[in-house]
């Protein structure tokens, strides 16, 4: 992807934070994270109506992104939102389009 070298940094990470949201499955995904906080993807698994193989591949794309943080506990990967990393995306979004906010009314879900 040649192209991507051509855009300013914050526009590549606008862009890859939008992508990693894009799908009903990852919203649904850092929703449950925001209610609920660190999850493995056994909880979301319990919790949301997709498969352990969907999930996985949502929290990979989300990890990728950079949406979400995973550490390792014991055998399980615990999944949880990356509020700097969410905040940074509303941040650039705001700026990029002038929208004007007040944070302290920032509510994400």
């Amino acid at each position: 992807m040649a192209i991507r070298g051509k855009f300013e940094n914050n526009i590549t990470h606008m862009a890859d934070g939008l992508k990693a949201m894009g799908h009903p499955g990852r919203i649904a995904i850092l929703k449950h994270l925001m209610q609920h906080g660190d999850c493995t993807c056994q909880d979301i698994v319990n919790q949301l109506p997709y498969s352990q193989s969907t999930v996985s591949g949502h929290l990979q794309k989300l990890k990728d992104g950079r949406l979400i943080k995973m550490k390792s506990v014991k055998t399980s990967s615990v999944y949880s939102i990356d509020m700097d990393a969410i905040t940074s995306l509303y941040d650039e979004l705001g700026e990029t389009f002038k929208l004007k906010t007040d944070k302290k009314q920032l509510s994400l879900f």
